[in-house]
């Protein structure tokens, strides 16, 4: 054996114990131990609250729906959101979320049939809060953008967004949601 042929076979070794085999059908990957955190947003929610007048519209009051689940084998809590609010259409998102474990920190993404999409990131729960924060784009505009989520004593949640508005942050809205009761089983 040459000192060459050495040298490769060693790289190779070290870079298969650091790199896993995606091709081992009996050691599938693993969600990461954050997500379980997650799992306070599975259920359907149904929500009451307040879209703020802004320069984006007049607001009003706001009824939401939101169905929410763990997903794609525990990687992801995925949902469906469907909000009305008088006289403005019918809005319909979907949201995935998961734990990125290389930045340390949640993702969420966003997209809806008003053709926005946004990215933004939490470091994690702070007792009952957890806080993303990240851009939105929106009427080919991108603006920044903050939702606040807080856990309450009996099982709701609350929650607020704002936007970054001339170099301020601006509320937008907030509201409370309950979750339904899960069905009785017979």
């Amino acid at each position: 054996m040459t000192a060459r042929s050495i040298t490769g076979a060693l790289v190779a070794a070290a870079f298969a114990a650091v790199v896993p085999c995606a091709a081992a059908p009996d050691a599938p990957p693993k969600p990461a131990a954050e997500m379980s955190n997650l799992k306070f947003f599975d259920g359907n929610w149904t929500c009451d609250g307040t879209a703020l007048p802004t320069p984006m519209g007049p607001g009003g009051n706001v009824k939401t729906s939101v169905m929410s689940h763990t997903d794609l084998g525990g990687f992801w809590q995925s949902g469906t959101v469907k909000s009305t609010m008088a006289g403005t259409p019918p809005m319909e998102g979907m949201f995935h979320m998961t734990y990125d474990v290389g930045a340390k920190q949640y993702v969420m993404l966003w997209v809806d049939n008003m053709g926005a999409w946004a990215k933004s990131t939490a470091a994690g729960w702070e007792g009952d809060k957890i806080v993303f924060s990240g851009e939105v784009a929106m009427g080919g505009k991108m603006m920044m953008t903050r939702e606040t989520f807080v856990k309450g004593a009996d099982g709701s949640l609350k929650r607020d967004w704002e936007a970054q508005m001339e170099g301020k942050w601006t509320p937008m809205g907030n509201e409370t949601c309950k979750k339904a009761a899960a069905p009785k089983k017979k």
